[in-house]
């Protein structure tokens, strides 16, 4: 099991908030809604497994998330 540090929690807003940090956006209340919705539908896919911290950033490059953020 890999450690707590390299996982994702989508409900955990101050996690949402490294996550945009990582990716220099803001930690608006619209942005950490965004990233958790992606952040959900991350976690619904196979072929994201395993659901770790760097897989989460390959998808949100992937699927353009930061796109759509402010």
């Amino acid at each position: 099991m890999p450690s707590d540090r390299k996982l994702v929690a989508c409900m955990q807003e101050h996690e949402m908030k490294t996550v945009l940090k990582h990716f220099k956006k803001g930690a608006t209340e619209s942005n950490v809604e965004a990233i958790q919705k992606a952040c959900k539908a991350f976690k619904s896919l196979d072929s994201y497994r395993p659901h770790n911290r760097d897989n989460f950033y390959k998808y949100i490059a992937d699927k353009n998330v930061l796109k759509s953020l402010a």
